[in-house]
């Protein structure tokens, strides 16, 4: 019996000494994201403002349950300049000023590149090896056509959300406290979405709000798209930055959406838009693969330990 009760506790205090190495260990365990993982390509249009116009971009990406990092770019392009063509000089530039960005704000911690094949009128915005994407937001003042979609994936299957949100010209066009009368409202003109290769829904915007626009073309599309009065995620506000711009309180949701592209061409000189998309690391928390890991660990050394004191409460109970 007392040979019995030797082994018990020998097999008991492995498992003991086993769960302690792997709750040393298991913090190490990494599963790093591979490089091309999230991916978002553009392709770019003919800008119907003919002067220089605002064009901004922000990425965003973290490392497992690091925290978040974000770039911005900021470029102008000219709807005039014939030296190029328009919608290759519109991609040209939105890529190198994205790059420039990521570049300049983490030159260590480089998560998200922008690939651009020279003479050609899209870019794509990808992750790097062991980080991913959280968030890219596209800010047109130029009233050109966009193309977004997934490389081989239509955003349902990629898990990539969107929204559009319909913004006056006039909030980044002119400098606050330097310019008096400003109007910002419709010039007159129309505003088109294109699911895939589908018939685009038209809507004419003279006379309406930015939030009309956007109830009514939330309608049009009809069950794939609704009207919020949340943003899709926190606002980025920054002062002194024509990059970001403080939500208007509406804009157009779009969940999963089984679709391969979509298209926004925007034809109203007094509007701009915002286009924002949502990858599936925005909704992880913070060092959430760690506290899974801890969760597992305190199971294993609660049962572990339980486990032992049974035994040698046991063993003093029974009869030799």
């Amino acid at each position: 019996m007392q040979n019995n009760l030797m082994k018990k506790r020998r097999v008991l205090n492995l498992a003991a000494l086993f769960t302690l190495t792997f709750a040393i260990g298991i913090p190490t365990i990494s599963f790093a994201a591979q490089a091309g993982n999230d991916q978002l390509r553009v392709k770019t249009g003919t800008p119907k403002k003919t002067k220089e116009t605002i064009f901004s971009s922000l990425v965003s990406w973290k490392q497992e349950e690091g925290a978040e990092n974000k770039a911005k770019g900021l470029t102008y392009i000219d709807g005039s300049n014939t030296k190029t063509a328009k919608d290759v000089e519109a991609a040209k530039k939105i890529a190198k000023s994205l790059n420039g960005g990521i570049n300049y704000e983490a030159p260590g911690s480089r998560g998200a590149t922008v690939k651009y094949t020279d003479n050609t009128s899209e870019f794509v915005v990808t992750n790097t090896s062991g980080f991913d994407l959280t968030r890219v937001i596209f800010g047109d003042y130029t009233n050109q056509k966009l193309q977004y979609n997934i490389p081989g994936k239509s955003f349902s299957e990629a898990s990539v959300d969107l929204a559009i949100d319909l913004v006056y010209s006039a909030a980044v066009e002119y400098i606050d406290n330097f310019s008096s009368n400003i109007v910002q409202e419709t010039a007159g003109g129309v505003i088109s979405v294109t699911i895939d290769n589908k018939s685009p829904i038209e809507i004419k915007t003279k006379g309406k709000s930015t939030k009309q626009l956007e109830t009514e073309i939330s309608k049009a599309l009809g069950g794939i798209a609704h009207f919020s009065s949340e943003p899709i995620y926190p606002n980025i506000v920054e002062l002194k930055s024509r990059n970001y711009k403080p939500f208007d309180g509406g804009e157009i949701q779009i969940f999963g959406l089984n679709a391969k592209s979509i298209t926004i061409d925007v034809n109203d000189s007094g509007l701009g838009v915002l286009t924002k998309f949502r990858f599936p690391a925005v909704n992880e928390p913070e060092d959430n693969f760690e506290n899974s890991v801890m969760k597992l660990v305190g199971f294993l050394l609660v049962a572990s330990l339980g486990a032992i004191f049974y035994a040698r409460k046991k063993s003093k109970t029974t009869p030799s």
